[in-house]
């Protein structure tokens, strides 16, 4: 890619954005046909999964015990591989997307969708409790990444193109392109401007039609939704909320520490999965329906009865095992997982107030939606993705105002007790030290840092600004007005500020300008 001076790259900033949106397009497209492969692969997956395991528990012996014991080294050594040689493959892949949005990661696409693709498909093989949505986001940003390489963007618009591959594959993944478009703009930039959600939007759209042509109109979970929750009883979901709160913190903080165990195993990391490998296996062998993502299990839950005992033993193995296979690192996520979690939680309450009230048995599909949405919102910190998630996968807005009380009631509670967002404490986990961060001193690109309300930034005079780099404001976004500067220009909350940096300034200050510019 050629050097940027500095007017060259402000020149490019003020083009039109239409070739921006055609290559969003491209972007969803090709996204969606990644994202789409990898659904049928993990189907397929899934079912070789299921009859694997069957004919070992119905035949076991020697010879099945051979072939089990040949089954774990093989795929442990494969998956250990790969997240030893390609590391940026690792996990579900979220954290590493919001690196890259925030300059301080990058992809090497080309090789990493195959090991990511192939990994999320062999821990499905084996029975690893994990999902396929943050790998179908990582997988999306990284054919985002390839768009932008292939045709030769200006640094400007890389972030653009890797988030609307991001929500693109979330949107492929599970049937929920306005999710999607929630989701990159409420985690992974947590700012909102016109040309970020036209693009994501685009993207979105573009996969989820790809999408809708191989697995049709049919929402991700068949649920059926009689009758209106009443107010009256609004006070069991906020107590349902509360409930869920403490259990997202749990899931959250048992995360790091299974992942810091993990991590205190000394052995070569090649074998290391070998542990969370033979752990899986006797899973599948005796604990079966708390193995792989978990979709089939949510169908239970939410159509078949099931005693009180039996729902608390699938919530602890479930709860835990998902902690266990998600510290290893193999490529997975836990959208999925986090769902069957909360929709058990949500079963056994509803089943438990159901009986002491006495209320209507059409309530307790209504408190499984609730559990989904909420422990989603606990963890991730992303109430509105998690309620619009949920209506896109229902295919319903019989629940909206339940769920959308439901999931502020659990942000506000997660709030006061303190809950960092899972993908941001990730992601400090996998950072590189801040003396190890380098890049171009001659290559100049431009950064967009939005301003939040009681930022350090909000109205404040910019020569007033102690700025931690090296910074030139050659722009300030408000609104429909693009505004040119001065030393004597106040910022405001809702601007947006381009800056202009050489790459390896803008490499190390951007994350500690976003952190300036973010609202209280």
């Amino acid at each position: 890619m050629e050097k940027e001076t500095g007017a060259s790259a402000l020149k490019s900033h003020m083009k039109s954005h239409m070739d921006l949106y055609f290559l969003a397009f491209l972007v969803g497209i090709f996204s969606g046909v990644v994202a789409v492969a990898y659904r049928v692969s993990l189907s397929y997956a899934d079912s070789f999964r299921r009859g694997f395991y069957t004919y070992a528990r119905e035949n076991f012996g020697i010879k099945v015990l051979l072939l089990l014991l040949i089954f774990g080294i093989v795929i442990s050594l494969i998956l250990g591989w790969i997240i030893v040689k390609i590391p940026m493959v690792k996990g579900s892949g979220i954290p590493q997307v919001k690196g890259i949005i925030a300059r301080q990661m990058n992809f090497n696409w080309a090789r990493e969708i195959g090991a990511k693709f192939f990994g999320g498909v062999l821990a499905i093989v084996a029975g690893m409790s994990l999902g396929r949505e943050g790998p179908s986001v990582q997988l999306g940003a990284e054919v985002g990444s390839g768009i932008f390489k292939i045709f030769k963007r200006k640094e400007y618009d890389k972030k653009y193109l890797i988030t609307c591959g991001a929500s693109a594959g979330l949107s492929a993944a599970f049937g929920a392109p306005i999710a999607g478009t929630i989701f990159a703009i409420e985690e992974l930039h947590k700012f909102m401007s016109p040309l970020l959600v036209t693009c994501v939007l685009i993207a979105s759209v573009s996969a989820e039609f790809v999408s809708k042509n191989f697995f049709g109109f049919s929402p991700s979970f068949n649920i059926q939704v009689e009758g209106f929750y009443q107010l009256k009883d609004y006070l069991l979901i906020v107590l349902l909320a509360i409930i869920i709160t403490f259990i997202g913190k749990l899931f959250s903080d048992g995360i790091l520490y299974f992942q810091k165990l993990y991590k205190g195993i000394k052995i070569n990391p090649v074998i290391k999965p070998m542990v969370v490998v033979a752990i899986t296996i006797i899973m599948g062998l005796f604990f079966f329906d708390v193995t792989g993502g978990g979709h089939s299990l949510a169908e239970r839950v939410i159509h078949e009865s099931f005693s009180y005992k039996t729902l608390i033993v699938l919530l602890v193995l479930k709860f835990i095992f998902t902690l266990i296979c998600y510290s290893t690192g193999i490529p997975g996520g836990i959208f999925l997982p986090m769902l069957v979690i909360g929709a058990i939680i949500g079963k056994i309450y509803g089943m438990f107030v159901i009986d002491l009230f006495g209320l209507t048995e059409t309530y307790d599909v209504y408190f499984i939606i609730i559990g989904m949405a909420t422990l989603l919102t606990t963890v991730v910190k992303s109430p509105l993705t998690g309620t619009i998630l949920i209506l896109e996968m229902t295919g319903s807005f019989y629940h909206f105002f339940p769920v959308v009380t439901a999931c502020m009631a659990t942000f506000l509670m997660s709030e006061l007790i303190g809950i960092k967002p899972i993908y941001d404490l990730l992601l400090e986990n996998m950072l590189p030290k801040k003396d190890e961060i380098t890049g171009d001193e001659e290559k100049k690109t431009l950064v967009k840092i939005p301003i939040g309300p009681d930022s350090e930034f909000d109205n404040i005079y910019i020569k007033d600004i102690k700025w931690p780099g090296r910074c030139i404001i050659v722009d300030i976004e408000r609104g429909d007005k693009c505004l040119t500067p001065t030393r004597d220009t106040i910022i405001q909350s809702g601007d947006l500020l381009v800056i202009l940096m050489n790459e390896n300034t803008a490499n190390k200050v951007t994350p500690i300008l976003l952190k300036m510019g973010e609202g209280a």
